[in-house]
């Protein structure tokens, strides 16, 4: 009986989101790390340079000396390039940081995806949707996010520190009488600002909080809604046939609808946070002119500093204000980490499942197998397997009613199906196919679908064009090096013919075909496994088939029959 694990626990956050900088070791990568933090510094000293021209130009104005005024300008235009410097180079190291992040990203979580049969194990369960989506789309934004809200918040703290100084020194004393009491407030501004941040952040975290759940759901349904019309896109044939344009309209309408009421809530919510912070802000713009009012009617500053105290207060407000702005986008961040955090502990449950089949190769010529249970997914038995030995040469026909469990015999060689037990030993480095009864054929040049899983380099046209004669496709295809979706462009028939055209070419020495030849006439069928027999007199054929015409191609009977509790394979 298959073996139920205990269910991996879900990484934890933090650490999957520092896997890669943990394991970096690209002096390249730290190059640009360096260079990011010393633009971020580096802006902050211009800005610093830029608050103290700034109360230069207006005194110099207010006092008439035009001495001094040039200077200060050319000056000016001097710190405003350098700032502009300093952005393109940051944007520039970022994007490539950005790309280095990804591809490490995509190339682990596909090799991982691909490993072991994982994307088998996922789609056979249904752990996860759209696992593709979230490598090719939810990466991208991931890193990209990731890298604008690190890079934001470390400059956020950097300023913060910058203009809480500059500020603190700015404000001076505020001195005041209550009841004959007199108070002096070092830094008022200070403690004006945090004070105002703080009641921003916490409004937008109320008004919003909503945004990770509502962002996590948009990836599902968005997805969801494209999957839906790539269907039809690929089955476009199968579907005017049958005349269901209708019955993809509307499946295709319920998908959006619930693309359509995410957005919907998603405006809505994103609208209140919205409404809230420009509320917020504007209640409070002359917030900082109004503190600063006390210390220059005082003589304690002049204008010039008055417009420093207001540009100083302005920059700390707006680095705090981060918290406030940067909620929506750290929601979306949020809810991206989550579903390739889900994705990668998908892979791993995939990979640590625990099969009830033991599948071995052994230095034998022989395929043997013990007495195999097959169960459904449910644990229900479907049927028994008597022990078998398959050797090379020998011809094989599966034959049983539909359901019974012949195809998942084939699944159980194969090494993809966990459920029942048994033990099954394969010849150590014989070349084995499956031919399911609708092969993979790749959009692409024609040679590469017809060579898949090798590569087309692998075997040259003369031999190619050879076996498509055979298989009765040389008229269809007269350029092998033709591109195209062979999945749409080629019929159920022809695609079954080019499964057999590329089971000659590769010639293994255990060939398992699954109904490989149903959507065949009786003559293409004889023709292709005549062709088969003849080419590959040394390599055993295993057909699972329900025609009684080719019984004359097989010298051996696997009979599954349909029954209560299990069904007993039988030998004939």
């Amino acid at each position: 009986m298959l073996k139920t694990p205990q269910e991996p626990a879900r990484p934890r956050l933090l650490p999957f989101v520092f896997s890669y900088w943990r394991q970096v070791g690209s002096w390249k990568v730290y190059a640009m790390l360096a260079i990011m933090l010393a633009n971020i510094f580096g802006g902050a000293s211009l800005y610093l340079w830029v608050n103290r021209l700034t109360g230069d130009v207006t005194d110099s104005l207010l006092t008439m000396k035009w001495e001094k005024i040039w200077p200060v300008l050319a000056a000016s235009v001097v710190a405003g390039v350098c700032i502009g410097l300093v952005s393109v180079m940051s944007t520039s190291v970022q994007n490539f940081l950005e790309l280095r992040w990804r591809t490490w990203m995509t190339e682990n979580l596909q090799r991982e995806w691909l490993a072991a049969h994982a994307f088998y194990d996922i789609e056979r369960e249904g752990a996860l949707s759209n696992a593709d989506q979230r490598i090719a789309e939810d990466v991208k934004l991931f890193t990209t996010e990731s890298l604008n809200l690190f890079f934001s918040f470390l400059g956020v703290i950097v300023s913060m520190v910058t203009y809480t100084f500059l500020l603190w020194e700015l404000s001076g004393v505020v001195r005041f009488a209550i009841g004959g009491v007199d108070f002096a407030i070092h830094g008022m501004l200070v403690f004006i600002a945090y004070a105002y941040n703080i009641g921003s952040l916490a409004l937008m975290h109320w008004v919003g909080k909503r945004l990770v759940g509502l962002n996590m759901e948009k990836q599902t349904v968005e997805a969801d809604f494209r999957f839906g019309a790539m269907q039809i896109r690929e089955n476009a044939e199968q579907i005017a046939f049958y005349g269901g344009a209708a019955n993809e309209d509307r499946r295709l309408r319920g998908l959006f609808v619930r693309v359509r009421h995410n957005t919907a809530a998603l405006i809505i919510r994103r609208a209140k946070v919205m409404l809230t912070s420009f509320t917020y802000s504007h209640l409070f713009t002359a917030l900082p002119t109004i503190a600063a009012l006390p210390l220059y009617l005082s003589g304690q500053i002049t204008l010039g500093g008055v417009t420093r105290v207001a540009g100083a207060y302005s920059m700390l407000s707006g680095s705090l204000n981060f918290f406030s702005q940067a909620y929506q986008s750290f929601t979306d961040w949020i809810a991206l980490a989550n579903r390739l955090r889900d994705l990668e502990w998908a892979i791993h449950k995939a990979r640590l499942r625990q099969s009830g089949f033991a599948v071995a190769q052994r230095p034998a010529a022989a395929l043997e197998t013990g007495p195999l249970a097959l169960l459904d997914p449910l644990q229900r038995p479907l049927a028994r397997i008597q022990p078998l030995r398959i050797a090379p040469g020998q011809r094989w026909l599966v034959r049983g009613p539909s359901g019974v469990g012949k195809s998942t015999l084939l699944r159980v060689l194969a090494g993809l199906w966990p459920y029942g037990a048994g033990e099954v030993a394969l010849p150590q480095g014989a070349k084995i196919m499956f031919v399911p009864q609708r092969s993979y054929l790749p959009t692409g040049p024609f040679k590469d679908a017809l060579c898949y899983p090798h590569a087309p380099d692998d075997f040259d046209d003369g031999h190619c064009r050879q076996v498509l004669a055979i298989c009765g496709l040389d008229q269809r295809i007269t350029n092998i090096a033709a591109y195209d979706n062979w999945r749409q462009q080629l019929s159920g028939g022809e695609q079954q013919r080019v499964a057999f055209a590329r089971v000659l070419l590769h010639a293994p020495d255990f060939v398992f075909l699954d109904e490989a030849t149903s959507a065949l006439d009786p003559e293409l069928e004889t023709r292709l496994y005549t062709a088969l027999v003849q080419s590959l007199p040394n390599a055993a054929i295993i057909s699972v088939a329900h025609r009684p015409e080719l019984a004359r191609f097989h010298d051996h009977v696997l009979e599954i029959g349909a029954a209560a509790p299990l069904a007993t394979g039988k030998i004939a």
